[in-house]
C-alpha cells in the first residue's frame, strides 16, 4: 500500500541521530516493513528507533496507549521519509565521503568533555559505528535538502541584515554589506524558509515512487 505523509512534515535534518536506518537489502530472519525498490527499512531496524525515541518521554506517558500508537505513527511516517531521500540522493548522485563523516564526528564530540559522548551511547547500549551510520545519513538527507530547496532560496541584502540585527541586537551590522555577515547564518536563513517549501516537495516525490508497507509485519509492530 502507499503511505500518506502527513502534510506537516519536519525536515529530516531534525529527526534524531540515534535510530537505525534504512539498508540496501532487508535480512531473510527479518523481512522488511518500508520498502522502495531495493532500499527497505526492516522491522527490527524500527524497533531500536522506536526504542530511542521512547527514552525522550516520561515513563508515565508511554504507559498511554494512545500516545504510543502516536508515538509509533509519527517514527513510521519519518523513516519513510529518510527513505525517499535516500532513493533522490541515489538519483542524483550525491553521497557522503569517509572524510565527511569523520568530519563531523569530530565536530559533535568537540562539544563534549572527554569520554561523555561516548559513555552517553554506552549507556543506551548504542555502539559508535552504528551511530556513525545515522549520522552519515543525515549528512546524506541534508546535502539532498541544499541540492532541491535550499541553494534555491533568495535572500536579499536588506532581508540578511534584518533578520541578523533581530537575532544578534549588540551586534548591529548598520549599512555595511550583508556579505560580511557570517555564511552559516545566511544558510541557517535559507534552511528556516526551506521549511516551508518542504512539505509540498516531499509529498512530490512520495508520488514518484512505489512505496511498500508491509502490512502483516506493521500490525503486529502497531498492535
Amino acid at each position: 500500500m502507499a503511505i500518506q505523509l502527513s502534510k506537516k512534515c519536519i525536515l529530516p535534518v531534525f529527526i534524531f541521530l540515534l535510530i537505525t536506518g534504512c539498508s540496501r537489502h532487508s535480512n531473510i530472519n527479518d523481512p522488511y516493513l518500508i520498502r522502495i525498490g531495493e532500499s527497505s527499512v526492516s522491522g527490527r531496524a524500527y524497533l531500536d528507533a522506536l526504542e530511542v525515541m521512547k527514552a525522550s518521554y516520561p515513563y508515565e506517558a508511554l504507559q498511554d496507549e494512545q500516545v504510543m500508537k502516536t508515538l509509533k505513527t509519527r517514527l513510521l511516517k519519518q523513516m519513510t521519509e529518510e527513505l525517499i531521500l535516500t532513493r533522490r540522493a541515489q538519483e542524483l548522485g550525491l553521497s557522503v565521503s569517509d572524510v565527511e563523516i569523520e568530519n563531523a564526528v569530530n565536530a559533535v564530540m568537540e562539544d563534549y568533555p572527554d569520554g561523555l559522548f561516548q559513555k552517553t551511547l554506552q549507556e543506551r547500549a548504542i555502539p559508535l559505528e552504528a551511530w556513525k551510520k545515522r549520522l552519515a545519513m543525515r549528512l546524506l538527507t541534508e546535502k539532498v535538502i541544499d541540492r532541491e530547496l535550499v541553494v534555491k532560496i533568495n535572500l536579499t541584502p536588506e532581508e540578511v541584515k534584518n533578520a541578523y540585527n533581530k537575532f544578534f541586537p549588540g551586534e548591529k551590522t548598520g549599512n555595511g554589506p550583508s556579505e560580511s555577515i557570517d555564511a552559516a547564518f545566511v544558510k541557517q536563513l535559507r534552511r528556516e524558509k526551506a521549511q516551508k517549501l518542504y512539505p509540498p516537495w516531499i509529498s512530490s516525490l512520495q508520488q514518484q515512487y512505489k512505496i511498500e508497507l508491509n502490512e502483516q509485519r506493521w500490525k503486529t509492530i502497531f498492535e
